[in-house]
């Protein structure tokens, strides 16, 4: 059993499943021999004195092996768990990383209705450049705490896919429900923000599309970041809504003050 379970965490998953096979093998092979053992023992030493102790012996070690057996189970999966934690989860912000919006897109349903919202912050390069990467990193952690509101299991998804880039997936989404989301993010981001000895204003640019019948990951993720470069391109503090006719995208404002 050690051997089976020695970096179980590390394997591919079809070795874990060959070595979970083989190791419930071992314990019900190894569970029916004690009970035959135990059995045989009791029956060849029933005429002698004391002679239930070797069966209780052995049954005592049965339940002490599966006793281990549970303790190291409850380990490896406990290794899993934070395993998956640090391949899917930023460590900055707090939020899903890219590894974990594939995750997502791995196990969404083909025909589900989705809305895509590509966020970008503005002037988030000048502010690393001048200011440096502590201070960026600190404004990246309170954008990522402001975003986490917005999250809703089951329901509602928000990855951080690149520096100062990150995406929002919203299930059962209309376009109505997504345009009031698009706004009411931008209007929680675009503030100021202090930053240790900084006081900085921020605002951010929000692409938006919907999904039209079979989901393409690709595709829409591709939409929802022309649509963030058209919003962001009319001004900051704004969000435009991907459409694949020629026309101007419709855009929102989210306060004259703050797009200023």
């Amino acid at each position: 059993m050690l051997r089976l379970t020695r970096g179980f965490s590390r394997q591919s998953p079809r070795s874990r499943a060959v070595r979970s096979s083989l190791a419930v093998l071992v314990i019900l092979t190894g569970l029916g021999m004690m009970h035959l053992l135990g059995s045989s023992t009791q029956s060849g030493f029933a005429t002698e004195r004391g002679s239930q102790l070797i069966p209780l012996a052995l049954y005592t070690l049965t339940l002490a092996v599966i006793l281990y057996l549970l303790l190291r189970v409850r380990q490896l999966i406990g290794e899993r768990e934070q395993l998956k934690e640090l391949a899917y989860r930023d460590t900055l912000t707090g939020l899903m990383n890219k590894n974990g919006m594939d995750h997502f897109w791995g196990h969404c349903k083909s025909g589900e209705p989705l809305a895509v919202f590509y966020l970008d912050l503005n002037r988030f390069k000048s502010i690393n450049d001048t200011l440096g990467h502590h201070t960026g990193d600190l404004l990246l952690q309170a954008v990522g705490t402001c975003l986490q509101q917005f999250t809703r299991k089951g329901k509602r998804h928000i990855f951080r896919v690149g520096g100062d880039e990150f995406v929002i997936i919203a299930k059962r989404c209309s376009r109505k429900d997504a345009e009031q989301l698009a706004l009411n993010v931008l209007e929680r981001l675009t503030r100021n923000y202090r930053l240790e000895t900084h006081e900085l204003f921020v605002s951010a640019s929000i692409g938006v599309t919907i999904s039209q019948g079979r989901v393409d990951p690709k595709r829409l993720i591709q939409e929802a970041d022309s649509a963030m470069y058209t919003a962001k391109q009319l001004g900051s503090g704004r969000y435009a809504v991907y459409k694949e006719e020629s026309f101007q995208p419709p855009v929102r404002l989210v306060s004259s003050s703050k797009a200023q």
